[in-house]
């Protein structure tokens, strides 16, 4: 018999693993996006959570999760900073992860905001960040912000084995700063 904490992590980390696939449909053929290392070496793993996690994503998908329920402009425009301070191979990545995703799903009527920004990823008129485009869908679904993070870290460290991602997402998880998202633990 498992204790209550267990089924509380898998349900998490099922939940994690939902909003992954609902978010980003074929994600297995999305390739490397922001983080290119191995997600066991806790060096590579914490360079990146310095220097993209924390002062580019996390901003990014906070900015984006409460733009896509207020406009076009403020979507853009949190797509267009994230471009500005993402660079190399690490933008062109998130960019074609993010335009992947944007052309494999509709906006639902009436989310003005997607229905317009969706268009100008695909005619390259907006960056279209995975970060940005993943959060947008999430956020109009009303999925809890937290665990849109957790997915998107989920997304980054996809290619390794089951056991090992999981660690390294709740490593990245633990280096956020409280003030951020609330979910601490996967």
């Amino acid at each position: 018999m498992n204790p209550a904490g267990d089924s509380t992590l898998f349900d998490t980390r099922a939940e994690i693993f939902r909003i992954a696939r609902l978010c980003a449909p074929g994600m297995e053929s999305l390739g490397a996006l922001t983080f290119s290392g191995n997600p066991t070496n806790e060096t590579q793993r914490h360079q990146w959570q310095n220097s993209v996690l924390l002062p580019c994503l996390v901003p990014a998908v906070r900015s984006a999760y409460t733009a896509a329920k207020s406009g076009y402009r403020e979507l853009a425009a949190v797509d267009n900073k994230l471009n500005e301070i993402l660079a190399g191979p690490l933008a062109k990545n998130s960019r074609a992860a993010g335009r992947q995703i944007a052309r494999s799903f509709k906006a639902p009527v009436g989310e003005t905001a997607l229905e317009r920004y969706l268009p100008a990823v695909d005619r390259e008129e907006c960056p279209g960040h995975m970060a940005v485009v993943f959060t947008a869908r999430a956020s109009i679904f009303h999925l809890p912000a937290p665990l849109v993070l957790a997915a998107i870290v989920f997304l980054e460290f996809r290619s390794s084995a089951i056991g090992d991602l999981w660690p390294a997402l709740e490593d990245c998880l633990q280096s956020l700063p409280s003030s951020d998202f609330s979910l601490r633990a996967a």
